[in-house]
């Protein structure tokens, strides 16, 4: 089941694409929602601390007390990986928007053609990536785990491989670095980085040359000798994502 928030202070709009999605989930019966409405940015945000995050958010910019593209910045530092619709009557944030990776930045008034051709796009991935479970034997047992909560893995103890997930879960599992990475591989953005990590690059916040940051806040060190691939490697992510 997706889930799916709108957060606009004007009611007037959040009843419309509110309208809009719903005319859009009777059309594609394949996909199945559940829609959320918050008229106050701080009213998701509260919510949000005590349930689980939503898969797709339609934003508004300019809302009382917080900007949508404040919200998405939160969202990112909380290690939200919720993709991002922006709906707006100016075009002034289409850079900060870029820089949480929204997935789109519309401009009011939109059209029904407008949402629908965004929800194609990003309902077609979500679903996709939904589909891409995995079964690891973890020191702990059995254990089924989504590729796309899966922030980076590196090699532990014993050479064991250590899987850090998008829910600040650690799990030990008894593979090689280069079994695990041959198993998340089929995800797009998992490229190796040396011999003992494997790291998404939807993720990755910031690359210097000794480290990577990525959205969770953790901190990673890799081999040097790796930086200018890992580089090339996020440059056309993120070219590929605009």
């Amino acid at each position: 089941m997706i889930r799916i928030a709108i957060c606009d202070d004007e009611l007037n709009e959040l009843e419309r694409i509110n309208s809009v999605l719903k005319e859009y989930m009777q059309k594609h019966t394949e996909y199945q929602a559940n829609i959320f409405h918050f008229s106050a940015p701080l009213e998701m945000l509260t919510y949000l601390e005590k349930h689980e995050s939503f898969d797709i958010l339609l934003l508004d910019i300019y809302m009382d007390g917080m900007l949508g593209t404040d919200v998405a910045r939160e969202l990112r530092q909380r290690g939200d990986s919720g993709e991002i619709i922006f709906i707006t009557s100016s075009r002034d944030h289409a850079i900060e928007a870029f820089e949480v990776e929204a997935v789109q930045y519309l401009l009011k008034p939109f059209t029904e053609e407008m949402i629908y051709s965004v929800l194609d796009k990003v309902l077609k991935r979500i679903y996709k990536e939904k589909l891409e479970i995995v079964t690891l034997k973890t020191s702990e047992g059995i254990s089924r785990l989504a590729i796309r909560d899966v922030v980076f893995t590196e090699t532990g103890r014993n050479n064991y491989q250590i899987v850090h997930t998008i829910q600040g879960k650690k799990i030990e599992v008894r593979m090689t670095a280069t079994e695990i990475f041959e198993l998340l591989s089929q995800n797009r953005f998992f490229i190796r980085c040396g011999a003992s990590i494997s790291l998404n690059l939807k993720y990755v916040r910031q690359i210097s040359k000794n480290s990577i940051i990525f959205d969770t806040g953790e901190h990673l060190g890799y081999p040097y000798r790796s930086y200018q691939n890992l580089k090339d490697a996020f440059l056309r992510f993120q070219m590929s994502a605009e």
